[in-house]
């Protein structure tokens, strides 16, 4: 019998306290009420904004469903990183490849050269 008049008392003041609380004066209530309204139009302001961004889904709701969708934000950028990085990787190996291909085009230049001048002059070496 404790217990059940413990219970209603408990449920009777919180419902006392909840009342007391939602229960604001019109007069008192205004500054409070633009200051939601501002979060509000910002928060308007801010879902438009994700569906503009590629990366983040505006219906998603929540905030382990934002972490969740910044986390794969992230992943995304460090994906594309790596992929960069890996054709700048890619792109010094061609420039590599290119700088000893212009190098052994000079040698045989020299080459050439030297084939034509021991043709023209065959007794005179250059070496």
């Amino acid at each position: 019998m404790k217990k059940i008049l413990l219970n209603i008392g408990v449920f009777c003041t919180v419902f006392a306290i909840m009342s007391v609380v939602t229960a604001v004066p019109q007069t008192n209530s205004a500054p409070a009420m633009t200051v939601i309204h501002e979060i509000e139009e910002n928060r308007d302001l801010f879902e438009e904004k994700m569906a503009e961004s590629s990366y983040i889904d505006p219906q998603l709701t929540g905030i382990i469903d934002l972490i969740r969708q910044l986390i794969l934000m992230i992943i995304n950028f460090v994906l594309n990183l790596i992929e960069i990085i890996r054709d700048l990787i890619n792109l010094v190996g061609l420039i590599e490849y290119l700088i000893e291909l212009v190098l052994v085009f000079i040698a045989a230049v020299f080459s050439l050269i030297e084939a034509i001048f021991d043709l023209f002059n065959p007794g005179i070496n250059l070496a």
